[in-house]
């Protein structure tokens, strides 16, 4: 049996943010009982991987970024000698080494290009909205449930802010400026749109298939943490506190590995969902919406 699920077109594109096909039709990866130290160790290889971990090269001639990759060295090395709590603390090292490094480096060039990219793609789809919004207001007018005002004095303060930073080289600040005015305009089109919704059929006809919908995921959202963390830069702390609840879904979702394992396939499900939830805890710590 397939179970309809009914979205907005709203809820759709969030779908199509946070899952892609490859990820729903790929074979389930082994859920391997790795240590806290493991994973911690896992995220900062991606962070050297990252684009911000390329250009550690330039700090202090890529001295830092040895030093980086010597302390997870000796990490691995402390978790093959059955060390934890000392592999724990030089991956917090690691960890505090390399933020603090790329927050020191000049800015990146092609992430300027892509803020002002992102800037141009903002501006032209905040003038759909609001004609979109303009154009079918009357339309929905009946519907007291439908047509929402919006604060368009408000909108256009946040258009003529982010404009200026734009035009000050400030593409960043125009794009968060841009996402809060983009926040109040779909808020009225998703009024309207309230009853056309979309049907998406998911083959979840036994527990054991929408258990292993429900581990991809969850897979899907773990490997954004370290993306998350590259891309947005969250402070010290708040990236600390991300690993940290990085950790806590691993431990949940190995609980629900097991339980699965069981044919538990009902308490599992929950399990899964409940680490789902913790690491969309951990991206909001970063500014990712979803």
């Amino acid at each position: 049996m397939l179970l309809k699920r009914f979205i907005t077109p709203f809820s759709l594109s969030t779908i199509l943010l946070c899952s892609t096909p490859t990820l729903l039709s790929a074979a389930p990866r082994d859920v391997s009982h790795s240590t806290n130290a493991e994973l911690r160790l896992e995220y900062l290889n991606k962070l050297l991987d990252s684009r911000s971990g390329q250009r550690l090269a330039q700090h202090k001639d890529g001295k830092t970024k040895g030093k980086v990759h010597d302390m997870l060295d000796q990490a691995r090395a402390a978790i093959d000698a059955g060390n934890e709590d000392k592999a724990a603390k030089i991956t917090k090292r690691a960890l505090k080494t390399f933020m603090t490094a790329v927050r020191e480096l000049p800015e990146d060039p092609e992430e300027v290009e892509r803020a002002k990219k992102r800037y141009k793609e903002l501006r032209r789809g905040l003038e759909k909205f609001t004609f979109a919004q303009e154009n079918n207001k009357e339309r929905f007018a009946a519907d007291e449930n439908s047509a929402k005002e919006y604060n368009q004095k408000q909108v256009t303060k946040l258009l003529g802010l982010a404009d200026k930073d734009a035009a000050a080289g400030k593409y960043d600040k125009a794009v968060v400026r841009l996402t809060e005015a983009q926040s109040i305009v779909t808020s009225s089109l998703q009024g309207m749109l309230n009853n056309k919704q979309l049907v998406i059929e998911l083959d979840l006809s036994t527990p054991e298939k929408e258990y292993y919908y429900e581990l991809r995921r969850y897979q899907g959202y773990e490997d954004l943490i370290a993306v998350a963390i590259d891309v947005k830069k969250p402070s010290e702390m708040a990236s600390e506190t991300m690993l940290k609840l990085g950790d806590k879904a691993k431990w949940m979702s190995d609980q629900a590995r097991t339980k699965a394992m069981q044919g538990d396939y009902p308490v599992a499900i929950r399990m899964i969902m409940d680490a789902t939830n913790v690491v969309k805890q951990a991206l909001r710590l970063a500014g990712v919406t979803m």
